[in-house]
């Protein structure tokens, strides 16, 4: 046996792990994402170290994590996603200073949705990301800042609030409309 035997094993069982891992994100994150009507997109992502603990069902990824689905965009500094008791279901928590998130416009949505805040959560249970500390969202030249902010992927609403214990309030800034000379 060579001395690299170990070495070649735990190589093969990570890829292994995330090979599963995408192909369990694929699933979830696409259902949500597209709401079923779409075929599912891929998703990548990308970092300079991951961790896979198949018991516990956690990945980790750290060091400049960049994940695409579609035209949707998050960056951070570590993502960590959970599988959750029934197994279709995950929770994907990202951080950063700050993590933030870019949505392109695709067949369903033609706004541009880009923000940033210190964590950013989803959970395809309840189909909703959530921006904590210091969150902002801009949608069509609107702004919306404050330190939690909620956005629901299948209806498109969006909540902001103020945390607890926070003197911090919602923020929002809301353009005119253009005017097209008709």
């Amino acid at each position: 046996m060579s001395p690299t035997s170990p070495d070649r094993r735990a190589t093969r069982s990570m890829l292994i792990a995330l090979a599963i891992l995408a192909a369990m994100l694929a699933s979830g994150l696409a259902q949500a994402a597209g709401s079923g009507k779409s075929q599912p997109l891929p998703i990548n992502i990308h970092s300079n170290s991951a961790d896979f603990a198949q018991k516990s069902g956690v990945s980790t990824y750290t060091g400049n994590v960049h994940l695409t689905r579609g035209g949707l965009t998050l960056t951070g500094n570590k993502l960590v996603v959970t599988r959750l008791k029934d197994r279709s279901r995950i929770r994907a928590v990202l951080t950063g200073n700050p993590a933030h998130i870019d949505k392109q416009p695709d067949s369903s949505d033609n706004e541009v949705v880009t923000g940033h805040s210190n964590q950013i959560e989803y959970s395809n249970a309840s189909s909703v990301i959530t921006l904590r500390g210091d969150a902002v969202v801009n949608r069509n030249g609107d702004r919306i800042r404050g330190p939690v902010i909620t956005y629901n992927i299948d209806t498109g609403a969006t909540h902001a609030e103020r945390s607890q214990g926070s003197g911090q309030r919602v923020h929002i800034t809301l353009q005119p409309a253009k005017n097209n000379g008709s």
